[in-house]
């Protein structure tokens, strides 16, 4: 009896990621999940009888290894300093490309980051604290049914020569909220994790299944326990009494700006304390955790950049 298989039929092996003319390298493996959307086909009589395809849309997470360099695909301007309702894909596909050690090929015909990966500032931890997710969408041209609308697959020798370990990032940051008592320069005790929430909701059009996505908000949070400023200093510039409740959280912000040794400048625009707290015990700091969020600043009626990353 012949043997079921051999050893060249069990392919695998690691992969880099190509997206908008620049390479990407992965800290963990690549899962890239073909999982289309099916809707139930009931009837009265025997239940559910049947499944019908609803929709294709393909999440690509990627934890990337640590390297300071891709900024302006990692944190596009579309999401940054986006306008609410405008189109996340915009007028051009951009592929992405998985390309394996072996040569095998998966190309989407067009991606978009819909997931921004939150950061580690500090020398503790890597640099990113959470995957990139790119959503993967139909070709803008194609229909659903038509061959390779979404992938395509292909076997070509892999090219390997993009990768810049100069280029990996852990290193001190200092942060710098305004010229706010106290605050005007810091560190913090455990780094500083920088995270993002940005709100996106799917244009979807029957027969053709999810199109683009649309811009909903989008705001970043950072968080650290800071040493520099005393407790008098922290009370005086949060609202955590002495303001009206009613009160906006913008009525007390600043530019909060974050810079490494090396390289580096995350600014979050008029970053507001939003909450914080205070430890006792025999070797916590007496300041906690702070938590300073972005709000929008408005100039002439016109919505400025929420933040940025250089």
């Amino acid at each position: 009896m012949a043997a079921p298989f051999t050893r060249t039929s069990l392919y695998r092996g690691p992969a880099l990621v190509q997206y908008n003319g620049h390479t990407f390298f992965t800290r963990d493996d690549i899962v890239a999940r073909l999982a289309p959307e099916w809707g139930a086909v009931n009837t009265s009589m025997y239940g559910e009888v049947d499944s019908v395809l609803a929709d294709r849309v393909y999440q690509v997470p990627l934890t990337l290894w640590g390297a300071w360099e891709n900024l302006a695909d990692l944190f596009p301007a579309a999401v940054m300093a986006g306008t609410v309702g405008a189109s996340i894909f915009g007028a051009s596909d951009k592929a992405l490309t998985i390309w394996g050690r072996n040569g095998d090929k998966v190309v989407y015909a067009n991606a978009a980051v819909t997931k921004l990966a939150n950061l580690h500032l500090g020398v503790g931890a890597d640099l990113f604290s959470s995957a990139v997710e790119f959503t993967c969408l139909r070709a803008n041209t194609a229909n659903p049914e038509d061959a390779n609308a979404y992938f395509t697959l292909s076997n070509s020798p892999l090219t390997e020569d993009a990768f810049a370990k100069t280029n990996f990032s852990r290193q001190r940051w200092t942060a710098a909220w305004g010229s706010v008592a106290g605050f005007a320069s810091f560190v913090g005790e455990k780094g500083i994790d920088i995270s993002w929430e940005a709100q996106m909701e799917p244009v979807r059009v029957e027969g053709w299944g999810t199109s683009d996505f649309t811009l909903a908000g989008f705001k970043a949070q950072a968080r650290c326990i800071p040493i520099g400023p005393t407790l008098a200093q922290l009370e005086a510039a949060s609202q955590s009494q002495d303001t009206a409740l009613g009160s906006l959280l913008s009525g007390a912000v600043a530019d909060l700006t974050l810079s490494a040794a090396k390289s580096g400048t995350i600014v979050l625009k008029n970053a507001a304390l939003r909450e914080h707290w205070y430890a006792f015990g025999q070797t916590p700091l007496r300041i906690g955790e702070c938590v300073w969020e972005t709000t929008r600043l408005f100039v002439d009626g016109v919505p400025g950049v929420v933040a940025s990353v250089a």
